[in-house]
């Protein structure tokens, strides 16, 4: 048994991380074995080929991935050095290259002794111009964020296709795959609770000088400068010290335009910045390799019921150390975004909304957690449960993809605080998340008997045209909120009018987004309403459940908005026969309702695309945004 203290906790922040790493990549290969022993040989052998397929594709697109990343290398390595020659070309940089004072030029003591010093301070004078122009234009900084960029997308790409491998493996139980690669991601605040440790390779890192530095000792390897240099010692005392400067500045600067090898010095500095970039692709097929032997090794042992229970205990040890893991980080080394106190509110007040593990209250947060004097109005989410190894890691997992999502149609996270039920119990704490309160939502808005739906009003009339166009404002918000998500591989899941919430100014604000899933890991598991949920998810069929399944909720979504009816209640006065057959046959409102308008063909085609039973043949949410976008422009 291995006990967790604060005293056994000597490393830093950073080996924390890698520890719960390994705990997590441990429970996952367990719940991979638990999975494969429980599955027939037919099954096993038909998981096994789409892993063969999908590893393949992850090799690929990691070797094209670092490929574009040294191709890009190039090309910017050439920008740069164009650039740098003009830089040093220009007037103002020559003027100041040009420029010694008495007190800047080395005390004549010989020749040779003064050359040698010369050189170094017309080094540094280059450099540190190099330097100041690669600061104020940013440009390495611009550069490694384009490349990182794209070969940020490049990996979450191929991180999406190695956790589709982690399905394969997982079947339908990947909360586990989940937390293992958020968890690998750093989201969360954390203490200065550990000193830095000292390494060697910190001194290698002081001695750089940056891209002047890395370009400026140029001017002293070419043969003929340093001829040239020495021919200038021949009238060292026909001279002063600052014309012997300004010709030894002039005879440098000269031999870095000749340099043949200034291209290749650019180049070497910027990879240098990103030397971390080949270990790190080349590291996601190892990785995958190591499923690919686990998969093969567990072969051998399916169908043992004796192998499956001691993986299962091994399981619950390993998700309860995981546990105390995630309590000795919230409780030592997490830094909370706000203090108690920061916020203005009472645990006594009536909760405007209540889910199932935590209640929301409006409060007051100071403007930073500073001013007193600015307090903005907020909505908190605190959980009723004290945080506790039974929960703290779905806690922890919640909150890092509210801090990973940052769009004008999603709820914006402040971050979170924390308050003791009982001051005197210092352990009973209680997670309490802050995030942006709106004034409604959109079912307070279209479900009413005050609601000035399209479905109301008479057909092409100049009031439904207007409602229509405030329906396809709400719409394209929606869209574009849900489209985000996805984008990140997110999957709602819990789609309804309920959870999308207008703000004062009548923006869209999309809710609940912190239970979202990535679209790999939520295979046969249910979540939502039962109204808005996709047949596939309904079914529990043994194929993934995707995004599309959000596009369903979608059409359900458009209906209530064009009739003002809450969909859930139309339903369930429809219901006829078994629930199989009503998911299949379309457990989905009438697009004709009697003494209601319908809405027009071409909104009748979006939305019967939208709730199609096939997951493929529902459309794409950048064709629903320019749909409703055309009506907006329509006069």
């Amino acid at each position: 048994m291995i006990r967790i203290t604060t005293v056994d906790w000597h490393s830093s922040c950073v080996e924390l991380q890698w520890l719960s790493v390994v705990l997590k990549r441990s429970l996952y290969n367990l719940k991979v074995s638990t999975v494969i022993t429980s599955k027939n040989s037919g099954k096993i052998q038909e998981r096994y080929l789409q892993l063969e397929s999908q590893m393949r594709t992850i090799e690929q697109n990691a070797t094209d991935a670092i490929h574009r990343v040294r191709a890009s290398l190039v090309t910017e390595t050439e920008n740069i050095r164009k650039r740098v020659l003009e830089t040093l070309k220009s007037k103002e940089v020559q003027m100041i290259l040009m420029d010694w004072k008495s007190n800047e030029v080395p005390v004549e003591k010989d020749t040779k002794w003064f050359l040698n010093e010369a050189v170094e301070k017309i080094a540094e004078k280059v450099a540190a111009q190099i330097n100041l122009w690669e600061k104020t234009n940013n440009v390495v900084g611009t550069i490694k964020d384009d490349i990182i960029n794209g070969f940020k997308k490049d990996f979450q790409l191929m991180e999406y296709q190695i956790a589709k491998c982690q399905s394969v493996l997982l079947g339908g139980e990947q909360d586990v795959a989940t937390d293992l690669h958020h968890s690998i991601k750093k989201h969360v605040p954390m203490k200065t609770l550990f000193k830095r440790r000292y390494r060697k390779e910190d001194e290698h890192v002081k001695a750089v000088k940056g891209l002047g530095g890395a370009i400026s000792e140029l001017g002293i390897l070419d043969n003929q400068t340093r001829k040239e240099l020495k021919d200038l010692q021949k009238h060292f005392k026909d001279k002063s010290p600052e014309n012997m400067m300004q010709e030894a500045t002039a005879l440098y600067v000269d031999s870095i335009f000749q340099a043949k090898d200034l291209g290749k010095r650019i180049h070497n500095y910027l990879s240098q910045l990103m030397k971390g970039i080949d270990q790190m692709v080349y590291m996601i097929p190892d990785f995958m390799n190591a499923d690919r032997k686990l998969f093969q090794t567990l072969q051998n042992d399916r169908k043992d019921e004796i192998l499956t229970g001691v993986y299962l205990k091994m399981m619950a040890k390993g998700n309860n150390l995981q546990g105390r893991l995630d309590m000795f980080f919230v409780e030592n080394i997490m830094k909370f975004d706000y203090k108690s106190n920061d916020i203005k509110w009472s645990p006594d007040n009536v909760p405007i909304g209540s889910g199932s593990f935590a209640d929301v209250y409006v409060a007051n947060l100071k403007d930073g957690g500073r001013s007193e004097s600015s307090l903005i109005p907020v909505a908190l989410k605190v959980f009723r449960d004290r945080v506790k190894t039974s929960n703290v890691t779905s806690i922890l997992l919640e909150d890092r993809v509210l801090r990973n999502v940052d769009h004008e149609h999603i709820i914006k996270y402040y971050g979170a605080t924390f308050r003791y039920k009982n001051p005197a119990d210092k352990k009973r704490l209680q997670w309490i998340m802050i995030m942006e309160i709106c004034k409604e939502t959109l079912k307070d808005i279209f479900i009413s008997d005050e609601s000035k739906n399209p479905g109301k009003l008479a057909c092409e009339s100049s009031q439904q045209v207007r409602a229509s166009k405030d329906l396809a404002n709400y719409a394209v918000q929606i869209c574009s909120g849900l489209h985000y998500l996805h984008e990140k591989g997110l999957v709602h899941r819990d789609l309804k009018l309920d959870n999308i919430l207008v703000d004062q100014n009548n923006v869209v604000k999309l809710s609940d987004v912190g239970l979202t899933k990535k679209e790999e890991f939520i295979a046969y598991t249910v979540t939502g309403s039962l109204a808005y949920m996709a047949p596939e998810v309904l079914l529990q069929s043994e194929r993934n459940y995707d995004h599309r399944a959000d596009i369903y909720s979608l059409g359900i979504i458009l209906w209530e908005m064009w009739y003002g009816i809450d969909a859930a209640e139309y339903i369930q006065t429809k219901v006829v026969g078994s629930f199989e057959e009503i998911v299949r046959n379309g457990m989905r409102p009438s697009l004709m309702m009697v003494g209601l308008s319908t809405p027009p063909d071409d909104w009748v085609d979006r939305i019967n695309a939208a709730w199609a039973y096939e997951p493929k043949h529902r459309p794409e949410l950048l064709d629903l945004i320019c749909f409703f976008k055309d009506i907006l422009i329509k006069t």
